[in-house]
């Protein structure tokens, strides 16, 4: 059931990497120069409250000002389609199955 859901995930993380890598080529080649558009930046444009409430939920909720700081902060810098490439990658591979041997399938 696990395994089901991490590749539903890491199939979804996939296809924000294939739109968000498709949205910055575009602009790139609207702009004629080549344009990388942070994570941050895209989560700012879709939806502020949100971005909003997740700060204020790490900073002040759970205590940890230190975290939005140095590692989310960082995160929001990324380019969005590597955000998104990683996490397709985490979820996917844990969502794999488990490879067997040869003698556990034809005995041996």
């Amino acid at each position: 059931m696990l395994r089901i859901i991490a590749k539903l995930f890491g199939l979804i993380a996939l296809a924000m990497t294939i739109i968000t890598a498709v949205l910055d080529l575009t602009r790139s080649i609207a702009n004629s120069a080549l344009t990388i558009t942070a994570l941050g930046e895209e989560w700012f444009h879709f939806h502020l409250p949100s971005l909003n409430g997740f700060q204020v939920g790490v900073q002040r909720k759970l205590g940890a000002p230190w975290l939005w700081e140095s590692v989310i902060q960082n995160i929001l810098l990324a380019p969005s389609w590597l955000v998104f490439g990683v996490l397709a990658i985490i979820f996917l591979w844990l969502g794999r199955r488990k490879e067997r041997r040869w003698r556990q399938r034809f005995g041996s």
